[in-house]
C-alpha cells in the first residue's frame, strides 16, 4: 500500500515529467518529420542531414555511459529545467535561418541538454518518485504517455506547418514549428523548477560511478547480448524516419501527407508499448520478441521488393513495423534479471547497455544520407534491406539469449 500511495502522491509529477520527456525532443527531431521541406528550406544534402543525427547520437554515447555522475552531482529538478531552458534557447537559434555549421553547432547544443543533462536525470527522478517496486510501472506510464503527449504536439505542429508552409512557404511553417517548441519547452522547463522536489539524497551512493562495476558488468554475457537485441531493434526507432522522404519518393504525395506517414508511429506507440509489456509477462520476453522483430523484418522486406503496393498498404505495414519497433523496444530491460545481471550493477550496466545499444543513432543516419546522395531515390533499396537483414540478425541474438539462458539456468540447477 505504501509504495503504491507514493506513486499516486507523486502522479502530477509523474505527468509533468512525461510531457517534458516527450516534448523536449520535439527540436531535435522534428526534421524528420519533415525531412524534404526541412532539406530545401535550408539548402542541405542528405549526407549533411545524417551529420545532424549522427552528431545527436555521439553526445547520446556518452551521455548514456557517463551521464549518471551529472545526474549524481547536480538536483534532477535544476538540471531537467535548465535542460530544457537551454533546449528552448537552441530553438530560438535555429530561427536565425543558420548556416550548416551553426546547424551542426545547435544540435550539438540539443545533445547537451536533451541526452547528457536531461535523460540521466529524469530517469533518475523517476527512480525517486516511484517505490521500488512500482519501478517498472513508472517507467511504462512515462514511455506510453510519452506516446500520447507525441501524437498531441505532433498533431499541432503539423496543422501550424501545413497552414503557414500553404499561406507562405515551407520555410515559414518550419518556423511556426520551430517557436511552438521553443516557447513550450521553455515554459516547461520553468514549471519543473518550481513543481519537482529537490533528489532524495539517500539514493547518492549507490547510484555514484564507479569503474570496479563496469569491469564486472563487462564481464557478464548478457550485458554483451542485450546491447546487441537492443542494438538491432533501435535500428528500426532511427530507420522508420526515412520512410517520410521514402513515401514522398515513392508515391508523390505531399510533405504534410508524408509527415503524418511518420507520425503515425506515435500513435501506435502507446497501444504498443503498454500492450507489448503485459503480453510479454504473460507469453514471456524473447517469445515477444522474435515477434516483434519477425513484423519489422517482414514489413521492411515487403516494402522494398513489392514496388506496386498501393498507399493505404504503405500505410498498414508502416503501421506494423511500428507495432513491432515500440513493443520491442519497451522490453529490452526487462530482460535483465532473467539475465542474471545483479541488482547492485543494473544501473552501471544499464548504462553500458544503451551506450552499446544506442549506437544506431550514430551511424544509421549518416549511412542513408550518403546512400540518398550518391544513387538518389534507388538509394532507398539498400538502406532498406539492411535493415532488414539487422531485424533477422536481431531474431539471431534472440537464439543466443536463449541458449545462454538454458546455460545459466542449468548451472544453478547443479
Amino acid at each position: 500500500m505504501q509504495t503504491k500511495s507514493k506513486l499516486r502522491q507523486n502522479i502530477w509529477r509523474l505527468i509533468l515529467i512525461t510531457i517534458a520527456g516527450s516534448v523536449i525532443y520535439g527540436l531535435p527531431y522534428f526534421r524528420s518529420y519533415y525531412y524534404d521541406a526541412y532539406l530545401e528550406a535550408y539548402h542541405l544534402t542528405n549526407t549533411q542531414m545524417g551529420m545532424f543525427g549522427s552528431m545527436f547520437g555521439i553526445l547520446g554515447m556518452i551521455s548514456y555511459l557517463f551521464g549518471g555522475v551529472v545526474a549524481d552531482m547536480f538536483s534532477s529538478r535544476k538540471l531537467m529545467s535548465l535542460s530544457m531552458v537551454l533546449t528552448g534557447v537552441g530553438g530560438l537559434l535555429h530561427l536565425t535561418h543558420p548556416s550548416y555549421e551553426m546547424l551542426l553547432f545547435i544540435y550539438l547544443l540539443w545533445g547537451l541538454t536533451s541526452l547528457f543533462a536531461f535523460w540521466p536525470s529524469l530517469l533518475k527522478s523517476l527512480r525517486e518518485i516511484a517505490s521500488d517496486d512500482e519501478q517498472s510501472k513508472a517507467y511504462g506510464f512515462m514511455d506510453g504517455g510519452r506516446g500520447i503527449v507525441n501524437v498531441i504536439h505532433l498533431a499541432i505542429t503539423l496543422a501550424i506547418f501545413n497552414y503557414f508552409s500553404q499561406k507562405v512557404n515551407n520555410l515559414v511553417g518550419l518556423d511556426g514549428v520551430i517557436i511552438f517548441y521553443s516557447a513550450l519547452v521553455i515554459i516547461l522547463g520553468i514549471a519543473l523548477f518550481f513543481i519537482m522536489k529537490e533528489p532524495d539524497t539517500s539514493h547518492k551512493t549507490a547510484e555514484k560511478f564507479n569503474f570496479k562495476q563496469i569491469l564486472t558488468v563487462l564481464k557478464m554475457p548478457a550485458v554483451w547480448i542485450l546491447s546487441l537485441i537492443l542494438c538491432c531493434t533501435y535500428t528500426m526507432n532511427i530507420a522508420f524516419y526515412y520512410f517520410t522522404p521514402y513515401a514522398t519518393a515513392t508515391f508523390r504525395i505531399t510533405a504534410t501527407a508524408a509527415a503524418m506517414v511518420t507520425m503515425l508511429s506515435q500513435y501506435i506507440r502507446p497501444i504498443a508499448a503498454f500492450g507489448g509489456g503485459i503480453t510479454a509477462d504473460k507469453i514471456g520476453r524473447s517469445k515477444l520478441m522474435y515477434f516483434t522483430f519477425s513484423l519489422m523484418a517482414i514489413g521492411t522486406f515487403i516494402i522494398v521488393f513489392f514496388h506496386n503496393i498501393s498507399t493505404p498498404v504503405f500505410i498498414v505495414l508502416c503501421a506494423i513495423i511500428y507495432f513491432g519497433m515500440y513493443a520491442g523496444y519497451s522490453t529490452v530491460f526487462s530482460m535483465m534479471n532473467e539475465g542474471g545481471i545483479p541488482i547492485n550493477v543494473s544501473g552501471t550496466a544499464i548504462g553500458l547497455i544503451c551506450t552499446l545499444g544506442y549506437l544506431p543513432e550514430v551511424f544509421v543516419s549518416p549511412i542513408a544520407g550518403t546512400l540518398l546522395d550518391k544513387m538518389g531515390t534507388n538509394g532507398y533499396k539498400p538502406f532498406l534491406i539492411g535493415v532488414g537483414v539487422i531485424m533477422l540478425i536481431g531474431i539471431m541474438s534472440l537464439i543466443i539469449w536463449d541458449i545462454y539462458l538454458k546455460k545459466i539456468n542449468s548451472h544453478n540447477l547443479t
